[in-house]
């Protein structure tokens, strides 16, 4: 005859302790609540036994399965990576799995996403992909489970959220080109419908206000974020400048990398080199941006620390759902690179 698996109740003796005791004490949400003996000799006791306690039925008991939705909107972007593996990370660290989907930039996918974590009795979600319209859908959603917003924000919502410092981050890539000596400057408009970019358009254009200058655009915004768009609208503003009769730019701030990639095989394009005649600044620093010909100057989003944070206000939020909304905001860093040199002549 087979032996039986021992029991939480095999455990609580052999330690001496209530069943109730053993149970907290092999819960690392609850064995904070016991002396630091008590939850040795019921570990010793579990592990003598060989007892494995089923952490998703105890989560089922309190309605907690340890799993927290993410949603990511581009699988292909080279942020995804490090941001994906500084929330699972964190998660895993205290026995949570992190359960990944992919809207594509698309509400109807976002919304069904949402619904689907929201079936599998998800402890939170941590939305990665907003657009500014998705405030309502995500207010639904969080009537029911804990939303926690990291990187985009959602005006008008009331929802727990990790942010970079983008007014800032694009602040400090316009007084770095200022402080070049740069004054005929471009910027390339990421798309309207993300906070992220208009916050890093309003960092931007703020600086150069403080020394009454502006910025040319194309007088385009772009569709997505890839290098396609960086590529089409950096030939829109050299296009706009040769219509005017007017000279290119000499500096240019790119919302994102990639569409920094995409901006410099537009100058290529046109005959134009970087940083020889117009100097381009980026924003993220993701993976290999240094490796680039040239290396890329550009604004450093920790997009690992970005996600270990945006895991531990979920983790947070799950142990204290009445918890005080909060807006974290990570600092920005400017990374010098060849991409950029005072303007020639």
């Amino acid at each position: 005859m087979s032996r039986r698996p021992p029991t939480l109740r095999d455990v609580a003796a052999r330690a001496e302790v209530h069943l109730s005791t053993a149970s907290r004490a092999l819960d690392p949400q609850q064995s904070g609540r016991l002396t630091a003996e008590t939850v040795r000799r019921v570990t010793e006791a579990a592990a003598a036994l060989g007892y494995a306690p089923d952490l998703l039925a105890a989560g089922l008991k309190r309605r907690r399965t340890r799993t927290v939705g993410v949603v990511i909107a581009d699988f292909e972007n080279p942020f995804t990576g490090p941001l994906s593996r500084g929330v699972g990370s964190v998660l895993a660290e205290h026995e949570h799995v992190a359960l990944f989907a992919e809207t594509e930039e698309r509400g109807d996918r976002l919304e069904a996403i949402l619904k689907h974590f929201l079936q599998r009795r998800a402890d939170a979600i941590v939305v990665t992909a907003a657009h500014v319209c998705d405030g309502a859908v995500l207010a639904g959603a969080a009537q029911d489970v804990p939303i926690i917003l990291a990187i985009r924000g959602v005006p008008g919502t009331d929802l727990p959220t990790v942010l970079h410092d983008d007014f800032n981050g694009a602040s400090l890539a316009a007084a770095h080109l200022l402080d070049q000596g740069h004054r005929r400057f471009a910027q390339l408009s990421g798309p309207v419908d993300i906070d992220t970019f208009q916050r890093r358009r309003d960092g931007f254009t703020a600086r150069l206000a403080r020394d009454e200058l502006t910025a040319a655009t194309g007088g385009s915004s772009a569709s997505s974020a890839t290098p396609a768009e960086g590529r089409r609208l950096m030939a829109l503003v050299l296009a706009e400048a040769a219509a005017a009769g007017e000279p290119a730019p000499t500096a240019v701030f790119a919302p994102s990398d990639v569409m920094a990639v995409g901006a410099i095989e537009a100058l290529a394009d046109a005959g134009l080199d970087c940083p020889g005649d117009v100097s381009i600044v980026g924003y993220n620093d993701i993976p290999l941006v240094g490796h680039l010909s040239p290396p890329l100057t550009t604004v450093r989003l920790p997009s690992e620390e970005l996600g270990r944070t945006a895991g531990r206000l979920a983790l947070q939020v799950i142990a204290d759902p009445g918890l005080e909304t909060e807006i974290l905001r990570l600092p920005a860093v400017l990374i010098e690179r060849s991409s950029t040199r005072p303007p020639a002549g």
